[in-house]
Parts: structure tokens; C-alpha cells; sequence
């Protein structure tokens, strides 16, 4: 989760850019011919990147080659919760760059983040975090008019109807919600499963938990563990917000949360308020299909969306009434393995798209460019205004 999908963007990139870096040729509408006209990419100058602590490889590496690919000079911010990654993403990238070209900025964030963006001017930022922090983020920004992508997180939904194929939609949204302990961005954060299927699809799921992990999974090396003992214990204070299906254990010292599943009833519980984070997974029965859009609204503008059914009209449905940034249909979380996604959120969930391409024209000014002929004047668009001059503008622009 923190090397290969860097491989696959990396590997994009080299084999992709000399095609994105040519200029992109434009047709010039009747009205200004004889012309021609073209689109050019130039680097936007210095940009800041600030990576997160849940994957402190990808999400620093990813944004920088598509920053490295336009051209910029980068200062990057590794996360401080991570120090072990960040003293690695120094070595590596000092190995290979000048400081003048990409500088790598230690320390803790709280204090580095405000030193950066409060005394230099960037021509770009790209903030990967929290949405209490991305406002401030923006709100620096915003004194510069500093053009920003924030990749932010929300309560990312799996909505499971009635017609949907339990083995597989267990499977793969436990892998999802538990793949590292649930510190993805794009985790599950809860599930939504029609009350004909609820009680097979727990089922389902506690068998996953089983044949994924086994009796204990504190002693399994497939699991992982939470980043700090701050950040476990509150993850931890979910496990009472609700009736454990599955799990439930908690060992704050091992900064360990066992895989658990919740039966969830009050939608006002912190744990239907906050984006979780952590490997605890409510499950909430619903009936209509309009009461899935009322519950994901009270948590609006998600990350990510899974549906799994077999229904089209069902998947159609969700898509239509539901805003999120990016989803899968039987599936989750893999989208962000695509390098020709574009990927980012949509409101309090980011702004800005990201990989592949899209990070190279994130980091990139697109500058348009018209050439007119200069031997012939043809325009019709100098006064005076002649009555045969209106006749042709008229009939140009119908």
C-alpha cells in the first residue's frame, strides 16, 4: 500500500510524460482565423507538499513525482507522527536531488507547517490531512492567492443491497476497512446493508475477520497496529458506541485494536460523526433506498463511495443522489490503484485531482497561446462599423 502503487505511477510517468509535455494543438474558431492556436505547459515555480503520517511513503512520493515531472522546485514536508519514513524520504531523496531543487523540511508540523506557509510564498500547495487543517491551510493560502490541492478524508460508505453477492462483498469490504488497521483515507468507514441481507452479511464478515487474521489477530503478522497510543485510544472509545458484532478488544500500550464490528443505532454517536480511522466498522440496516441517501448526508461530500449490487438501476441510483469524489461498484478502495484516475475528493473531502497525468497538470501552468497570420488583416472587428462590416459579424457568429 505505501511502495507498489508508487512503482505504478512512477513507471506512468516516465514512460508518459514526453507525450504530456508537448504542447496540445487547438482549433481557433471561424471568428478569429486566420490563426492558430496552442496550449504549453510550464512549470508553476515552488510548490509545498505536505504528507500525511498513514502512508508516509506514498502519499509524499506520489504528489512529488508529478511536481518533479512539471518542472518545479519542491519543498516537501514529511509527516513528524512517522519519523522512521521521514528520515528514510530524506536519505533517498538527498541522495538524488539538490537541496535547491527539492529540499526536504524535518520537524514537527504544528510548528515547520506554520513557519512554511506564513514566511514563504509557494506557487503552489498540496496538503494531504485533515479537513481542520486543510481549512487552515487554505485560509494561509488564500493571503497569497496561492492556488491549493487538498486531499482530505470523510466518512466513506459500502452500501450493500439485497441483491448484492455476500461472499464477495464481505470479503472485500473487510479487506478494505482493516487494511492497515483502517488508516486509509478511502477506508470503509461504514456499512450500509439492507436489512433482507444484514445478518448473512455479518456473518459473512466475522468468517473474513477469522480466515484473514485467525483466533487472535493481536498475534497475527497480517494486522497492523495504530500509529500512536493518542490516536488508539480514541478508536478505542468507539468500541462503546454501539453492540459488538465482532472484535472489540483493545490493548492502548500495543497500540492495538482488535477488527471489530458494531451494530450502530444512534446516527448522532461520535462514531457516525467522525471519520473512524481505526479497524471499527458500523453496520446499519436500511430498507429504502432513499433512507441510504438521508444517512450518507448527514455526512456529506464523502471520499469515496462502494456500492455492491447486481441491480443497475440500484447502482445508478446511489451514483445519481450520492456526491463523492471517486468509488468503485463491488469493490473498494482499489480505484486509487488506477494511475489514470484522477483522484481527489469533492468539499469537505479535498479539492484538486491527483496521479498520473493529472498530477503533472496539477503542478503544471497551461498556458493557451494564439498566433495570428500578420501578413493579411481579414478582421471585420475594427470600426467604423460599416453596415457590410455587421452584416459579415452578424453572420459569423449566427
Amino acid at each position: 500500500g505505501d511502495v507498489a502503487v508508487v512503482i505504478e505511477d512512477l513507471k506512468l510517468a516516465i514512460k508518459q510524460l514526453k507525450e504530456w509535455m508537448e504542447p496540445q494543438t487547438i482549433a481557433s474558431p471561424v471568428t478569429i482565423q486566420p490563426s492558430s492556436g496552442r496550449i504549453v505547459y510550464e512549470p508553476k515555480g515552488v510548490v509545498a507538499i505536505f504528507a500525511p503520517w498513514n502512508y508516509p511513503f506514498n502519499l509524499a512520493i506520489t504528489p512529488l513525482i508529478g511536481a518533479i515531472a512539471a518542472g518545479n522546485c519542491i519543498m516537501l514536508k514529511p509527516a513528524h507522527e512517522t519519523p522512521h519514513t521521514a528520515l528514510v524520504l530524506e536519505k533517498l531523496i538527498t541522495s538524488v536531488f539538490d537541496q535547491e531543487h527539492v529540499a526536504v523540511i524535518q520537524g514537527d508540523g504544528r510548528e515547520t507547517g506554520p513557519v512554511m506557509l506564513q514566511e514563504c510564498i509557494f506557487n503552489h500547495i498540496f496538503f494531504t490531512g485533515s479537513a481542520k487543517t486543510g481549512r487552515w491551510v487554505m485560509e494561509q493560502a488564500a493571503k497569497t492567492l496561492t492556488p491549493v490541492t487538498l486531499e482530505l478524508g470523510g466518512k466513506s460508505p459500502a452500501i450493500v443491497d439485497a441483491t448484492a453477492k455476500l461472499d464477495i462483498a464481505a470479503k472485500r469490504i473487510a479487506w478494505a476497512k482493516f487494511f492497515n488497521a483502517g488508516q486509509t483515507c478511502l477506508s470503509t468507514d461504514y456499512a450500509l446493508v439492507h436489512e433482507d441481507v444484514y445478518d448473512a452479511f455479518v456473518q459473512k464478515m466475522q468468517e473474513r475477520i477469522h480466515e484473514f487474521y485467525g483466533d487472535d489477530p493481536a498475534v497475527s503478522p497480517h494486522f497492523s497496529r495504530i500509529v500512536n497510543e493518542e490516536r488508539a485510544t480514541r478508536i478505542a472509545s468507539y468500541l462503546h458506541q454501539g453492540k459488538i458484532l465482532a472484535g472489540g478488544q483493545s490493548d492502548i500500550t500495543d497500540r492495538y485494536i482488535a477488527p471489530s464490528i458494531l451494530l450502530v443505532t444512534d446516527l448522532d454517536a461520535p462514531v457516525m460523526k467522525e471519520e473512524i480511522f481505526g479497524p471499527v466498522l458500523p453496520i446499519l440496516k436500511w430498507k429504502d433506498k432513499s433512507e441510504v441517501v438521508d444517512i450518507v448526508r448527514k455526512n456529506r461530500y464523502p471520499l469515496a463511495c462502494y456500492i455492491f449490487s447486481e441491480d443497475q438501476t440500484n447502482i445508478d441510483y446511489f451514483i445519481g443522489k450520492i456526491e463523492f469524489g471517486g468509488g468503485c461498484i463491488n469493490d473498494a478502495i482499489i480505484h486509487y490503484a488506477n494511475p489514470s484516475f484522477p483522484f481527489g475528493g469533492v468539499m469537505t473531502s479535498g479539492s484538486g485531482r491527483y496521479h498520473g497525468k493529472h498530477t503533472f497538470e496539477t503542478f503544471s501552468h497551461a498556458k493557451p497561446i494564439l498566433r495570428s497570420l500578420s501578413w493579411v488583416e481579414t478582421h471585420v472587428w475594427f470600426p467604423p462599423y460599416s453596415s457590410w462590416k455587421s452584416k459579415i459579424i452578424k453572420a459569423l457568429v449566427k
